[in-house]
């Protein structure tokens, strides 16, 4: 576990770099055999079709390659069904910025650019109450994914369990492609508790708009891990 800071004006929070999340899903008040957190896939936008995320991550990039040095460069929300581990030591001689857990099979992420962002320039990070639009660069669904383990082999514990992870097959997986527009994050709550990160908490609502035109929609509430990139 690593220790990271973000300069917020005048105040400095220190965030921890680790997997604050625990598998578990947010159950439907209506139906509580079904969960909430999840997107739908609307197809030619009348057939839906939902899939289960039950972890999500915010990635911070703090290279500082834009013209806001109060701030992160931008920060990316990761919604999946399996875990995220960040690879910025190449582990294992892997090249992928970030690796899967290899019984990932849904994959959301949403690009926030702090330069179309006046509130996120300052150094305020994503707050509760928003709505931030979702670039196009570097934002994309993915169903049917494919995680091949790395050679030799990654395994990080995780709680007590051995988890492996690895890199995602593009070839064999089914890849969503942003349109232009159409891409959003809403920050219903938030809360990344530097004492106890494991308490770290979001809720949230996103849209992306694929290459067809096509509806996606998702929803998460529950534990989120943070790291900076």
């Amino acid at each position: 576990m690593k220790t990271i800071k973000i300069f917020l004006l005048l105040l400095t929070i220190s965030i921890f770099s680790c997997d604050s999340n625990d598998d578990e899903v947010t159950p439907d008040p209506v139906d509580p055999s079904t969960t909430l957190d999840g997107f739908t896939y609307n197809e030619n936008n009348t057939n839906p079709t939902f899939y289960e995320t039950s972890n999500a991550y915010i990635e911070i990039d703090e290279d500082n390659d834009d013209a806001y040095p109060l701030a992160p460069d931008y920060y990316s929300f990761f919604f999946l069904n399996g875990r995220l581990l960040d690879n910025d030591t190449d582990i294992n001689n892997t090249s992928d910025e970030i690796l899967l857990s290899v019984n990932t099979t849904q994959f959301v992420v949403l690009k926030v650019d702090v330069a179309t962002h006046p509130s996120l320039q300052t150094g305020i990070p994503p707050t509760a109450g928003n709505t931030y639009v979702a670039s196009s660069d570097d934002s994309a669904i993915v169903t049917e994914l494919q995680v091949d383990s790395s050679s030799p082999q990654t395994f990080v514990n995780i709680n007590g369990t051995n988890v492996e992870f690895g890199e995602g097959n593009e070839a064999n997986s089914t890849i969503y492609n942003p349109a232009t527009l159409g891409h959003s994050v809403t920050i219903n709550a938030i809360n990344i508790d530097n004492i106890n990160p494991t308490n770290s908490t979001i809720d949230v609502d996103y849209t992306f708009v694929n290459t067809f035109g096509e509806l996606i929609s998702g929803h998460y509430e529950g534990t989120l891990g943070v790291f900076e990139d």
